[in-house]
């Protein structure tokens, strides 16, 4: 019963990954016949490959997007470096679903993903948050350059036409709110996302088409401060 189980298992992370289009590394498997011990950790590091990534875009999915952030707003706290949290929402998009279908509406995903993805650093993450709002966490990124990399994603988004089903070409901008996380501060993932998404509400406001930023928050910190967020176990920073 336990084999059988197992097979039912395996079966179904077959039809899992091949769906996400790697029927031709399964192929070169076995395709779940007579599997190795390598061929299993394969199988297993695809599953977790996909676990968090978006199906449609390719980019990171909402659970890669929480971890990712989780983990950048607490090197910021000891790093002595910002980072920027982008939301990008695209504009209008039911009104795309409404009058062309839904497969247009993938399309325009699709564009704004790679969109996204050009103009991002290999070591920033661009993730899909769910429906059409798109995030890009920006390690090492100073206040001065954060909103040059928005509008450049902004500009990036606009400038690219997406092609309807029925051959038109369609235009689609987008709206970015920024939220600075500050170094040597213990910020919430919450926190941030909701003063993103603040400034992305305002840009909607403005009308749309706009990047809106927060101010970056001023750092003050003393050295005895400084000295336990980079030793918090006392050890000498020479050591």
């Amino acid at each position: 019963m336990a084999s059988a189980i197992g097979e039912l298992d395996l079966q179904s992370a077959l039809r899992l990954l091949r769906h996400a289009g790697y029927s031709d590394t399964l192929q070169s498997l076995g395709d779940g016949q007579a599997l190795t011990r390598t061929g299993l950790q394969t199988i297993i590091d695809l599953l977790c490959e996909i676990s968090q990534h978006d199906g449609l875009t390719g980019l990171g999915n909402s659970r890669h997007f929480k971890i990712a952030l989780e983990q950048e707003v607490d090197r910021a706290s000891r790093s002595g470096e910002f980072a920027l949290l982008l939301l990008i929402d695209l504009d209008h998009f039911k009104d795309i679903n409404d009058t062309y279908g839904h497969q247009a509406g993938d399309q325009a995903l699709r564009a704004a993903a790679q969109a996204l993805a050009k103009n991002v650093r290999p070591m920033d993450t661009a993730a899909r948050n769910g429906g059409d709002e798109f995030a890009a966490i920006l390690p090492n990124c100073r206040p001065d350059t954060g909103f040059m990399i928005a509008e450049r994603i902004r500009e990036q988004v606009e400038r690219t036409p997406i092609a309807m089903p029925d051959g038109t070409k369609i235009q689609v901008t987008a709206s970015i709110g920024g939220a600075h996380i500050s170094p040597w501060n213990k910020h919430l993932p919450e926190e941030v996302i909701e003063k993103a998404d603040q400034e992305l509400y305002r840009a909607k406001a403005l009308g749309r088409n706009r990047v809106s930023m927060d101010r970056a928050a001023p750092t003050q910190v003393t050295f005895d401060e400084r000295h336990l967020l980079l030793n918090p176990f006392g050890r000498n920073a020479n050591e």
